[in-house]
């Protein structure tokens, strides 16, 4: 009587004469023989106590005479006569593919693998050496969980892509099978628990790469995406990277939890109390933002501070302030991307360096399509999408700009400095208005929340990418705080 795993690799048997690599007991050709599934069998070992095992229980079974018994490593010593099927079960995947590269026999042969570890490995190598998997199914008893592979090589290129991410872990299932089910919900497991590791450890493009991997492998079982708080956060540390943080700024996980669980995400600009309230109503676990929730000391904590409200409603609050403003990709970058195609630009340098590496924040760049002041005027309130632009026209052709996001009215004079023709940014000061003037700059306040509120859409899109299961939402109540009358 075969066990649940024997008895998956006995049902994959097609032929009439099945050789067994690595037999030990040779229980599943006698199952084989004795069922009349195959006519003639070969078990094969490379050691002599179990070919002298298997010998005595096939003669117990009475099927000896229908039997080979091959010392053999591998396949390197079985003639390939007559064989129509090769069973290689309870070996480690990398011993089971190096059995499988030493023969060179294996064309029209139906191939049952059952790896008891490295299947990962196997799967890999089966796919880059042009095995078609035909069937793969899972068996589970007890706490253990098997795969079995029924795989067939082929004469022809199989796979001209790369092999698909998922295909390591789970290809080749029937996921509606309740066995290949739990083994598959068992990777996932697995998938997280390294994943948990590396972040920890630093190591956060590793580790959401398998984290993410987890994610759909559960969600392709009916489960749902297994992502916690402090995989948000290490997601925004891969785009906007906590070394750049800047003295005296405020920027991580500001309020709770980082092992609680995560599966909505709600993104804005800003915290404010509606925004809280908006991710309270759709079930969001956490919100994410660029201004941080929390900047100046709390004296009194009650429901009109968002931070409080969001830890009273149990919501965590991650929020990235100056590393993503000096990010690659991160908002001066888009800023450069959105005035480029017009202006045609060329980083010069960079406005305001902060750290030792120059990183810092803003743009100088030259202007390869020279515009008028109050044709910048126009662009600048189609691209940000303002009511208004505040601008001084200088009447001098811009042919050099500097650019900063946000409340950056100070940097003015630095970029004065560079020469800049024409200085943009937000939250521009009387006086700055003034100095403008003075110098012959054209300056731009197009507001802060204009030329900030760019960066979500950004924030959106690579949490797609990287993070997939994860429900995620723009924050309709996230809107510019400052009403107009035109």
């Amino acid at each position: 009587m075969l066990d649940k795993r024997l008895k998956l690799c006995a049902d994959m048997v097609k032929g009439n004469c099945v050789c067994d690599v690595g037999t030990d007991h040779a229980y599943l050709i006698a199952e084989l023989l004795v069922s009349g599934k195959c006519s003639t069998a070969i078990a094969a070992d490379v050691n002599e106590k179990p070919l002298n095992a298997a010998r005595a229980n096939l003669e117990r079974a009475g099927v000896i005479d229908r039997s080979e018994i091959v010392f053999s490593d591998g396949l390197k010593s079985v003639s390939p006569e007559g064989i129509t099927d090769i069973v290689i079960a309870g070996m480690g995947g990398e011993l089971i593919a190096k059995i499988l590269s030493e023969c060179d026999w294996l064309h029209g042969r139906n191939l049952i693998l059952q790896p008891m570890s490295k299947t990962e490995y196997l799967l890999r190598w089966l796919w880059e050496n042009e095995f078609e998997i035909i069937k793969r199914q899972a068996v589970c008893e007890s706490k253990f969980c098997y795969t079995v592979i029924n795989a067939m090589k082929s004469k022809k290129t199989l796979h001209s892509k790369e092999i698909p991410p998922l295909f390591e872990y789970i290809g080749g299932f029937d996921l509606l099978d309740s066995d290949s089910k739990e083994y598959a919900s068992r990777q996932a497991k697995k998938l997280y628990s390294s994943g948990e590791s590396l972040r920890a450890a630093g190591h956060y493009t590793e580790a959401l790469k398998r984290i993410g991997l987890a994610s759909e492998i559960m969600i392709k079982t009916g489960g749902k995406p297994m992502y916690k708080v402090n995989d948000v956060l290490a997601e925004m540390d891969v785009i906007a990277p906590m070394k750049n943080l800047h003295k005296g700024d405020n920027s991580g996980l500001l309020v709770g939890e980082g092992n609680a669980p995560a599966s909505k995400v709600l993104f804005a600009l800003d915290i404010t109390c509606e925004v809280v309230r908006e991710a309270a109503e759709i079930g969001a676990e956490v919100i994410v933002a660029h201004h941080p929730v929390i900047f100046h000391p709390l004296y009194t904590l009650d429901d009109s501070n968002p931070a409080c409200l969001a830890l009273k409603h149990g919501i965590a609050c991650i929020c990235f302030h100056s590393p993503l403003d000096m990010a690659d990709g991160g908002i001066n970058d888009i800023i450069f991307g959105m005035l480029d195609p017009a202006l045609k630009l060329k980083k010069q340098t960079v406005l305001e360096p902060v750290h030792p590496d120059g990183r810092g924040y803003g743009w100088v760049c030259s202007v390869g399509n020279e515009i008028m002041p109050d044709k910048l005027g126009m662009l600048l309130k189609d691209i940000f999408g303002n009511k208004v632009v505040r601008y001084t026209n200088s009447g001098k052709v811009v042919k050099k700009i500097a650019f900063c996001s946000g409340g950056a009215g100070g940097n003015l004079p630095i970029a004065i400095e560079q020469g800049a023709d024409a200085y943009i940014t937000g939250d521009v000061k009387h006086d700055q208005w003034i100095t403008a003037r003075n110098c012959g700059i054209a300056l731009y306040d197009c507001g802060h929340f204009h030329t900030e509120d760019i960066a979500i859409p950004y924030l959106i899109k690579r949490f797609g990418e990287d993070m997939p299961g994860l429900e995620i939402i723009r924050a309709k109540s996230d809107k510019d705080p400052v009403d107009y009358i035109m």
